[in-house]
């Protein structure tokens, strides 16, 4: 039996989900992390989740939780106690960490997967949209399927997946179990 789509507004506690299902807390950034709330939901799992993005919206306040079904309250100390970088994203950052998460990284989608490819690191794309991304935007190409080309001619070992929500939830992935620096979970 195919289960019911849930809505759009979820897709973070969904990745989270996902992150958690598939990877071990690690030292992980959210590009384009923009208010932070996948970086909040996993540092509260026990990972070490940095947001790099440009601009600093404001806090977010509240989240449902999808396990529970209540609405979580988030004091604004605690919303802004997530740790960022606030610049756009270079190649070289992929060093400080162990996966790079995008969830909405418009315009370094691409960078994400040569830098993972240079430094040897792991990655989890949601691409949107080919916003600001250095590619030719052609009729009747798929975007996703473009992106996990790119990354197989650099000879990475791309997988696919799907996240049970309303719109674009195609991942692609890289899942390497080297150099993997572990946080320790929280009891």
């Amino acid at each position: 039996m195919k289960m019911r789509s849930m809505d759009h507004k979820f897709r973070f506690q969904l990745l989270t989900k996902w992150l958690t299902d598939h990877y071990q807390p690690q030292l992980a950034a959210d590009v384009g992390g923009s208010k932070g709330l996948l970086a909040y939901l996993l540092n509260s799992q026990g990972w070490k989740c940095t947001v790099i993005d440009p601009f600093v919206p404001q806090p977010f306040s509240k989240y449902k939780n999808i396990e529970t079904g209540k609405r979580v309250l988030v004091s604004k100390k605690e919303a802004m106690s997530i740790p960022r970088r606030v610049r756009h994203f270079e190649p070289e950052m992929a060093k400080d960490y162990d996966l790079l998460i995008g969830l909405h990284a418009h315009g370094v989608n691409m960078k994400i997967i040569d830098a993972c490819k240079k430094y040897g690191k792991k990655f989890v794309l949601l691409p949107c949209c080919v916003v600001d991304e250095p590619i030719e935007i052609k009729p009747n190409i798929d975007w996703f399927e473009s992106l996990v080309d790119y990354g197989r001619k650099l000879g990475l070992d791309i997988k696919t997946d799907k996240i049970n929500f309303k719109g674009q939830n195609k991942i692609l992935y890289v899942y390497e179990k080297k150099n993997v620096k572990t946080v320790q979970v929280r009891q």
